[in-house]
């Protein structure tokens, strides 16, 4: 790596740590003020020994301080405000996953998609296409998705869902691929409910198809992302295919049907209910004021639905492209960990097999 960009990426750890190039020097104990200075600047080169030193001190991966930098603009879904913290977190995350998809890449273990849409839909009904294109693609009618990770890696985007505190959703970036074929990753936070994170996927899978991976709150951009997501989730047809189903039933009941069946949270629902014809201004926000119990779920008949989105998880032809690297030599078994993220522990992983020679049939 650039000594420059290394030295810059030291400096950035340190700042983020709280911490004075006197302080670092400190606490490094083998490299003094001066030394760290130069680091920084890139005018002195670090060795391995102290680099895995200074890692070690700023809490950081190695791999965090050598790889290839995102673009720097990175899309996020939040709608309670950025907490600096959370959101360094989870910028780290996901830098970190699109390195390790860049390694996969390189080794042929997983292949990028042709690139999405290049502009952001003007229209809702542009955004409705955008939308009913990336669902036949994905081999999706107008069902329920019921593996949204595995819908998203057809696509080209694979996600990796942690724990990143209340205050964040999910963040995206496009990872570096050629001028007609791209791939990106994706991250969530587990920590918000069940229907939120859905969305939160779609919203991210809407930034790539659309092209934009950047961040445009309360812009009209942002709007037609938003669009493009929750038409994804809830297609037109197959909620209004759902509606009608149950002529007798108030709105609300069938929208609670709706919500269960497609797991969507409940704002968004109604939402979609109303951008598709279903229901009017006046009923969206009657019913988004009544919030559902799990138990009217249940009282309409639909299954509480187990949550997919829990933390670890990982995109699963991300996870097996690791496992198929580990099993061929192309992955050590603390890099192939390191790029599972606690979804497989040491203990499910099992040995590779080392032996020199294929063992043929009948041999002794």
């Amino acid at each position: 790596m650039d000594a420059k960009a290394l030295g810059r990426r030291i400096a950035e750890a340190r700042v983020a740590a709280g911490m004075s190039q006197r302080q670092l020097a400190e606490v490094l104990g083998q490299l003094d003020h001066t030394s760290v200075s130069k680091v920084e600047s890139g005018t002195r080169r670090v060795s391995a020994t102290e680099m895995f030193a200074i890692a070690a001190t700023l809490d950081k991966p190695l791999q965090w301080f050598v790889m290839d930098e995102v673009p720097a603009v990175i899309s996020r879904r939040t709608d309670a405000g950025f907490d600096p913290e959370v959101t360094e977190r989870m910028d780290e995350a996901i830098e970190l996953l699109a390195d390790d998809m860049r390694s996969l890449m390189h080794k042929e273990l997983i292949s990028t998609v042709r690139r999405p849409e290049s502009a952001v839909p003007d229209r809702h009904e542009d955004a409705e296409r955008v939308a009913h294109e990336a669902r036949r693609r994905a081999g999706l009618d107008n069902e329920p998705i019921p593996d949204i990770l595995s819908v998203c890696e057809r696509l080209g985007m694979h996600v990796f869902v942690g724990n990143y505190g209340e205050s964040a959703d999910g963040a995206c970036v496009t990872v570096d691929g050629d001028s007609d074929t791209a791939v990106a990753a994706a991250v969530i936070n587990s920590e918000q409910p069940q229907g939120r994170k859905r969305v939160t996927v779609a919203h991210e899978l809407a930034h790539w198809l659309v092209g934009d991976a950047y961040d445009a709150h309360s812009s009209d951009s942002e709007t037609m992302v938003k669009s493009v997501a929750i038409h994804f989730l809830i297609p037109r047809e197959g909620a209004a295919k759902l509606w009608s189903d149950y002529p007798t039933e108030s709105p609300r009941r069938r929208a609670i049907r709706i919500a269960g069946k497609y797991r969507v949270s409940w704002t968004a629902t109604v939402n979609q209910l109303k951008n598709v014809g279903l229901i009017e201004e006046r009923e969206r926000v009657a019913l988004a004021r009544e919030v559902p119990f799990a138990g009217d779920f249940v009282a309409v008949g639909v299954p509480l639905p187990a949550d997919d989105l829990v933390a670890p998880r990982l995109s699963p032809q991300f996870a097996a492209a690791v496992v198929r690297g580990y099993e061929d030599a192309k992955l050590t078994r603390k890099r192939a960990l390191q790029m599972l993220r606690g979804s497989i522990s040491d203990a499910e992983l099992r040995p590779r097999d080392e032996s020199p020679f294929e063992v043929i049939d009948g041999d002794a």
